[in-house]
């Protein structure tokens, strides 16, 4: 009987890693409106000023993306793409990185909504990386909220790595 007092009292980042998705970290109901209330913004040339003011708009509402509270301290596992950030001194490992749900997020594109960008602190050299930076991993370890800038882009969520994985395959 102690032994499953212990146990349902628990914190939940002890065990095994929860599977979620990336339509886990956003909140329901959200987005909630249209930052740019309709407004067609693809005739516009990037250096148009109007053009300018609305990616504004939006980024700010992107930004500052709402997050799911009952996350914080959780094990998680989610799936995902690499954006490196910081690599350990003197080698190509990767230390820190973005996950991003799908393939040039923060890259190529504008990045997607911070709730939809983890950073993940990676303390194994070891890690596995796939050469190929198109290839997902899955990464496991302890979820926080934490809204941090990088030069890429902005995260509402971190992740401090107890594994990466291979995904798919």
């Amino acid at each position: 009987m102690t032994v499953l007092a212990v146990s349902s009292c628990a914190s939940p980042a002890f065990g095994e890693p929860q599977p979620i998705g990336w339509n886990d970290l956003v909140p329901s109901g959200w987005p909630d409106r249209d930052p740019l209330d309709g407004r067609d913004i693809s005739n516009l040339s990037d250096q148009d000023p109007e053009a300018k003011r609305l990616y504004a708009i939006l980024r700010e509402y992107l930004d500052n993306a709402p997050v799911v509270e009952e996350l914080h301290g959780r094990l998680i596992s989610i799936p995902g793409y690499v954006v490196p950030i910081d690599f350990f001194s003197g080698t190509r490992q990767i230390k820190t990185f973005l996950l991003v749900p799908f393939k040039g997020a923060c890259i190529h594109v504008p990045p997607p909504a911070s709730n939809q960008i983890v950073l993940v602190n990676n303390d194994q050299k070891d890690s596995y990386f796939p050469n190929d930076p198109e290839i997902p991993v899955r990464v496991s370890g302890l979820l926080t909220i934490d809204h941090i800038e990088s030069d890429l882009a902005v995260s509402s969520y971190r992740l401090d790595a107890s594994s990466i994985t291979a995904y798919g395959n």
